[in-house]
């Protein structure tokens, strides 16, 4: 896997996340990816898995707003950080996300993803202030 390959997948993950299309994310997977959404959950084993939990995630956003920058790729192993901004449906509060991203890759899909994030929204106290969320 080169950047370039890289750069292109993770437009495309970008791309559904802003689309709020859990169904574009399965072409970026092999059938039996497993999807880390944080260090000490189950992954999400699967394309229905992967979609149902994506579908799930999607239905509280509104116009998100997906960024990343390539840290590597190394082999078959590309690193991102990566953050995503949005509004909660039915309250309209500002959301963002920022974290970091493994993807592992086979003939140019992914196997295995893992993430670390951390999330802001209102209620964090002097947080959204101070960050301007």
């Amino acid at each position: 896997m080169g950047r370039k390959a890289f750069q292109d997948w993770l437009f495309a993950y970008g791309a559904a996340w802003e689309a709020l299309d859990p169904d574009a994310y399965l072409p970026l997977f092999t059938d039996t990816a497993e999807y880390h959404w944080a260090p000490f959950e189950a992954p999400k084993s699967g394309h229905e898995e992967i979609r149902s939990a994506l579908k799930e995630a999607m239905s509280r956003q509104e116009a998100p707003q997906f960024s990343y920058k390539l840290i590597t790729v190394e082999g078959e192993t590309g690193w991102a950080e990566w953050a995503c901004r949005f509004t909660r449906k039915g309250t309209d509060d500002p959301v963002r996300i920022e974290g970091i991203l493994k993807a592992v890759f086979e003939q140019g899909k992914c196997c295995e993803f893992r993430e670390w994030w951390h999330v802001l929204e209102p209620g964090q106290g002097d947080l959204m202030r101070d960050f301007d969320a």
